[in-house]
């Protein structure tokens, strides 16, 4: 994943005033633990995260209902995998909508960037509003561990049975 970027508070605190929005202690704490963490985690990892940091206990429905507060702020991305799992990540700048490696065995959540989501072709008087797509497979680390592999793309989509 990469070594994880330190954001200090003030840093998590502007990203919430340049919305317009009151940065209180938690919002500030929940904004700075996903910029640092800068690849989709799970409200349980933020939670594991927080409570890494001697913040004291941290009631998971008040770290939810801030997770969606910075979702609906469009401060943050909720990403919904085949496991049905939401994972959370601080949106940014210049991080133009893109598709997600979902891995099957660890369920680690990868952002695909250089990749883009494709536009459909809505009928008239239509408005898209969201547009997620999750590519689901096996990361380098489990193919090593498990020795299984992604199908083919040829396989993908195939109907036997």
């Amino acid at each position: 994943m990469g070594k994880p970027v330190r954001f200090s508070r003030p840093d998590a605190a502007k990203y919430i005033r340049a919305a317009g929005k009151r940065a209180t202690p938690f919002r500030v704490q929940v904004l700075q633990v996903l910029l640092e963490v800068g690849h989709p985690i799970s409200h349980l990892e933020v939670q594991e995260r927080m409570a890494d940091r001697d913040t004291g206990p941290v009631d998971r429905v008040t770290l939810y209902r801030n997770l969606e507060w910075l979702v609906q702020q469009g401060l943050a991305h909720r990403i919904t995998a085949d496991d049905r799992i939401w994972r959370f990540s601080a949106a940014r700048v210049n991080h133009p909508a893109h598709p997600h490696f979902h891995c099957l065995s660890c369920g680690q959540i990868l952002c695909l960037p250089k990749s883009r989501l494709p536009s459909p072709e809505l009928p008239e008087n239509y408005a898209v509003q969201d547009v997620e797509m999750v590519v689901n497979g096996i990361c380098p680390g489990c193919q090593t561990t498990t020795g299984s592999k992604s199908p083919a793309v040829g396989n993908l989509g195939s109907n036997t049975g």
